[in-house]
C-alpha cells in the first residue's frame, strides 16, 4: 500500500499546488474571473449598476453573469451570484418556476416583470474561500445552468 501512494504522490502534487486559501474576508473580481478563464471560459471584467465588479461570460451558448455582494468599496466581497435569464416571451409559467425550486436544491428560479425565466446561485465567500472551493462552485453553476436550460428547453 504504501508503494502505491509513494507511486501516486507526484501525481497529486500538481493538485495540491495548484489550491490554495485565499485571504479571509471574500474573494476579488480577479480571483473568480481566473477561477472561471482556468476552466476554459472566456470572461469580460465590468462593473454593474451600482459600480460593484462583474463578470459577464458564457456557457455552450447561453451567457451569465457573476454578480459580486458587500464589497464596501473594497476589492473583496463577501458574496457572489451567478445567474442567468432567457427571454421567453411570456413562455414560461410561474408554476413552473415553483416545481423548479421545489425540486431542486441549487439554483432559485424567478421570473423578471417580463415574465422572463431566471437562474440564480448564490455562493457565501466570506470566510474560508479557496481556489479549489471557487472551481467546485463553477462545476456546480455549471450543472445548474445545463439542468435549467434542459428544463426550459433552450
Amino acid at each position: 500500500m504504501r508503494r502505491i501512494l509513494f507511486l501516486l504522490l507526484p501525481l497529486l502534487l500538481p493538485v495540491a499546488a495548484s489550491a490554495g486559501s485565499l485571504p479571509d474576508g471574500g474573494v476579488t473580481v480577479q480571483e473568480v474571473a481566473r477561477s472561471l478563464q482556468d476552466m476554459g471560459f472566456q470572461t469580460e471584467i465590468t462593473t454593474d449598476r451600482d459600480g460593484d465588479p462583474l463578470i459577464k461570460s458564457m456557457l455552450e451558448g447561453a451567457k451569465f453573469s457573476v454578480y459580486f455582494y458587500e464589497c464596501g468599496g473594497k476589492p473583496r466581497c463577501k458574496s457572489i451570484q451567478y445567474a442567468a435569464g432567457f427571454a421567453m416571451n411570456g413562455k414560461f409559467k410561474a408554476t413552473q418556476a415553483a416545481q423548479w425550486n421545489r425540486t431542486k436544491r441549487f439554483g432559485r428560479v424567478y421570473q423578471d416583470d417580463e415574465k422572463d425565466p431566471w437562474v440564480e446561485m448564490d455562493v457565501d465567500v466570506e470566510h474560508g474561500a479557496t481556489t479549489e472551493a471557487l472551481t467546485n462552485d463553477v462545476d456546480r453553476w455549471k450543472v445548474v445552468l445545463n439542468e435549467f436550460r434542459k428544463y426550459i428547453g433552450q
